[in-house]
């Protein structure tokens, strides 16, 4: 190529960079270029006829999103959206335990009736803190590898490649205390780690269900239903945490609902590589704090407002690990191939992933399955009928 050439390239290169500095810059052109495709994701949901014409990710886009979503989107020019698909979660028809387990695991109704008026249990103990202070040096050995699964270094879904994580999860003093609230049949669909080191900034108010957030356009799950629960978060402490190094943080009682959030803004939090703020009115009385030992672990929907303050004024590590658990019947990643992540701005290959039999069977069979460690897995909990 010849200098000439050369020097063009570069001209061009820093005009483009100069126009992407001042689409971000202006805040009015950013929207416009949202909202204008918002408005003809709402035109083809309006014309069923005309979806043909569209490429599958536009169609997609209309059949996630629903009216309400599209109405607070457009009518406030791209400044508020739902974080995820609208739903309220309602009571189940009774709180006694939708499985029947051993009596060291077993939850009360009492109990199970404070998960659904609060969003969350625990802490429970899983191991205590001498053998999890062995386990945590196997697997940060094991998570300092890039993933097999993915090719790159990742905390995301690292229980399909690091053996140590993989026996860790099959533990029953979770598995079954999960089985009381989804029923005997489970499927880990994902997990991750949560590294906050000293100086580390805070995890703004979040919330979801089925984590439309992820690709901003389409679902990441899809349930037969979106209201009654489906799925559930487990977070074990690999360290000691508690409120100075960034314990997580729960808004009681707000799973009921899926709240809207601002887009940018002077308010707005920091959510990954996102800006946002939700709207919801946070009071003290709501705010729960969630100290735990290294070994223990909480329960949570994820729809159950959560966060967690900076590590600023200590120099200790505060590390954890989310497992997320769903009913079979629930379908995962459509059939995609390739998983954008939006506000993490990373992709992930689907080819090596896949859902693994946590306890019971797969009573749906729309998913894709994978064992990872044949050789390490605990027999599974024989499918037992639902006690509720």
């Amino acid at each position: 190529m010849s200098a000439i050439a050369e020097n063009l390239n570069v001209i061009r290169e820093r005009q483009r960079a100069n126009i992407r500095e001042w689409i971000r810059a202006n805040a009015f052109l950013r929207r416009a270029l949202t909202w204008l495709p918002m408005l003809l994701v709402a035109l083809i949901k309006a014309l069923p006829f005309l979806q043909p014409l569209f490429p599958a990710g536009m169609r997609k886009f209309a059949s996630s999103w629903d009216w309400e979503m599209l109405r607070v989107y457009l009518l406030s020019f791209g400044g508020r959206a739902y974080m995820d698909q609208p739903c309220h979660m309602p009571d189940p028809p009774s709180f006694a335990p939708m499985a029947d387990v051993d009596a060291r695991w077993r939850l009360s109704e009492a109990q199970i009736k404070s998960f659904y008026d609060n969003g969350f249990i625990g802490p429970f103990t899983l191991c205590s803190p001498e053998e999890m202070a062995v386990l945590r040096e196997e697997v940060w050995k094991e998570l300092d590898q890039p993933s097999k699964t993915y090719g790159f270094l990742t905390g995301r879904d690292r229980h399909l490649d690091c053996p140590t994580v993989w026996k860790l999860l099959q533990r029953p003093e979770w598995t079954e205390r999960l089985a009381q609230f989804l029923g005997p049949n489970l499927l880990l669909w994902r997990s991750q780690l949560f590294l906050k080191n000293p100086g580390a900034p805070e995890v703004t108010w979040h919330q979801a269900s089925t984590y439309l957030s992820e690709e901003g356009y389409k679902a990441t799950l899809y349930p037969k239903q979106r209201d009654p629960l489906f799925q559930l978060t487990t977070w074990v402490a690999f360290d000691d945490v508690d409120l100075a190094n960034g314990c997580m943080q729960f808004l009681k009682g707000t799973h009921r609902r899926v709240h809207t959030m601002r887009i940018g803004g002077k308010d707005a939090e920091g959510f990954a590589k996102a800006r946002i703020k939700l709207d919801v009115d946070i009071t003290p009385d709501i705010i729960v704090d969630m100290p735990m030992k290294a070994g223990q672990f909480i329960i949570f929907s994820e729809r159950c407002i959560h966060g967690s303050p900076p590590n600023s004024t200590t120099d200790r590590r505060r590390w954890g690990m989310a497992f997320r658990t769903i009913q079979p019947d629930v379908k995962i990643y459509d059939d995609e191939m390739k998983h954008q992540v939006f506000y993490l701005q990373e992709e992930f290959d689907l080819k090596n992933w896949g859902a693994v039999l946590l306890r019971g069977q797969d009573t749906a069979g729309i998913n894709k399955l994978i064992d990872p460690f044949p050789e390490l897995r605990v027999p599974v909990a024989a499918p037992l009928e639902s006690a509720a």
